[in-house]
């Protein structure tokens, strides 16, 4: 078996956190799974390395100008997320790891312009939801987002869908299943493809 990297990419609201914690427990196959490097504030339910590790602008800059960074954007004309090299290239596909990475697609446009030669090794699930059930999840989930952040993930709502139809391998409409059944059909994209 080769290496193998799973992108997964979602809309706000998609129970993406879910996935991610889901697939974690999981031992059917041995998951490495590769953490992204964000300057926002840490939210009072997130712990530092779980899923993000939480820098500050300042060093965000540094590792950019270091040329550490495999992918990076400024999301949400907020905070910068990205993915150091060394966490991909060095920590992994060199030891043949099957990867899970959280990933925006304009990160993966970045990847497959600037890193041709990965293509071939990389999967892509995208988790979608409407806009209604986004405001909804929202509501019940009672996050801690200020109004700006929330209305510029509203307005990607529809721009990202688009795109997921072009760059994405697998679409999973995460408002017909319930979240079991999200993890089951994850898992058995990640089987078919290993």
């Amino acid at each position: 078996m080769t290496w193998k990297i799973f992108f997964i990419m979602w809309v706000s609201g998609a129970w993406k956190g879910t996935l991610i914690e889901n697939l974690k427990k999981q031992d059917k196959i041995n998951l490495e799974f590769v953490r992204s490097y964000v300057t926002r504030d840490i939210r009072h339910w997130e712990i530092d390395w779980n899923i993000y590790h939480f820098i500050s602008m300042d060093e965000f800059k540094r590792s950019i100008e270091a040329w550490e960074f495999l992918e990076y954007k400024f999301v949400h004309n907020l905070n910068y997320y990205g993915t150091k090299k060394k966490d991909v290239i060095d920590n992994w596909i060199e030891k043949g790891k099957i990867l899970i990475k959280e990933i925006d697609i304009e990160w993966l446009k970045e990847i497959y312009t600037n890193h041709p030669e990965l293509k071939p090794y990389i999967k892509t699930i995208f988790l979608s939801v409407s806009k209604e059930t986004f405001k909804k999840r929202v509501i019940e989930r009672q996050w801690d987002v200020d109004k700006t952040e929330l209305e510029n993930r509203w307005n990607s709502l529809e721009k990202e869908r688009k795109e997921a139809l072009i760059y994405c391998d697998y679409i999973i409409d995460s408002e017909k299943y319930n979240k079991d059944e999200v993890l089951n059909e994850v898992l058995e994209i990640i089987s078919k493809n290993i």
